[in-house]
């Protein structure tokens, strides 16, 4: 089953800004103490199927050297965060989020 994965997009834009491949992203990660870290979990997180845990955020921020806020996508406070949520998760897995 899919999970909920909000900062697919910007760990890929990262990723690719930095002309790294998914091979080399998870070499990165393995060095920043993501361990078990593979080209397949670079995929599944840019693909929105891997939850992110909190510490992993630490991970993957060191290993592009962000702050981990980069992550995110953009906000925009005038509008409600479901919207905003909602605009950046795939339509594919809108089905799977919790209903308000």
């Amino acid at each position: 089953m899919k999970k909920l994965n909000l900062i697919r997009q910007q760990v890929r834009k990262l990723r690719q800004r930095n002309g790294w491949s998914q091979e080399r992203f998870a070499v990165k990660l393995q060095l920043a103490g993501w361990h078990n870290a593979t080209r397949s979990t670079v995929s599944k997180i840019e693909g929105g199927s891997m939850g992110v845990a909190e510490y992993d955020l630490l991970f993957i921020a060191a290993a592009l050297r962000v702050h981990f806020v980069h992550l995110f996508p953009p906000i925009d406070w005038k509008r409600p965060m479901d919207e905003t949520v909602h605009k950046h998760i795939p339509q594919e897995l809108h089905d799977l989020a919790p209903e308000s």
